[in-house]
């Protein structure tokens, strides 16, 4: 796939969307939004996104989320991104953002949702790992198939 026809994030037709009006039924505290919280961890392992991998609603104070139907919490599995995210930590990830120039974001490669830093080349992108212990970067070439899916917004985890 040539990278010049990939879409930014904030216009990537996604179906799960679509049942994101039903979470205005729930009951939420003013000044509260409710963010999916999807079951699957992100950084290995394969990943069909759907209704049926969002474990649960969290609500979260609508300061901290610009756009409410393209917000979602996964939660991080393995150590490629210490000392930046850690396993367990929730992602707060936003796909409105199109800007995804070093910044962490959730990416769909290979049939996995995997956590990376994405490093915008003339050649393609390069996927970079916080932790190089062990991590190798991936090439993205502009003839392969990659989604950004969205930006890691911020992280919320145990403080040791």
């Amino acid at each position: 796939m040539n990278l010049s026809r990939l879409k930014p994030c904030g216009e990537i037709n996604y179906p799960l969307l679509s049942f994101c009006n039903d979470i205005k039924k729930l009951p939420v505290p003013e000044g509260e939004v409710l963010v999916p919280v999807f079951l699957n961890h992100v950084s290995c392992g394969l990943f069909g996104i759907s209704e049926d991998n969002v474990e649960s609603y969290q609500s979260l104070d609508e300061r901290f989320v610009k756009n409410k139907t393209s917000t979602f919490l996964f939660k991080a599995d393995g150590n490629s991104m210490e000392p930046s995210i850690f396993k367990g930590d929730l992602l707060l990830v936003d796909r409105s953002i199109e800007y995804f120039h070093n910044r962490i974001c959730v990416l769909s490669y290979e049939g996995q949702l995997i956590c990376k830093r994405a490093i915008k080349l003339e050649n393609g992108i390069l996927l970079q790992s916080d932790n190089q212990s062990g991590h190798k970067d991936i090439l993205i070439s502009n003839n392969e198939s990659i989604e950004i899916w969205g930006v890691v917004v911020s992280r919320h985890g145990e403080i040791t």
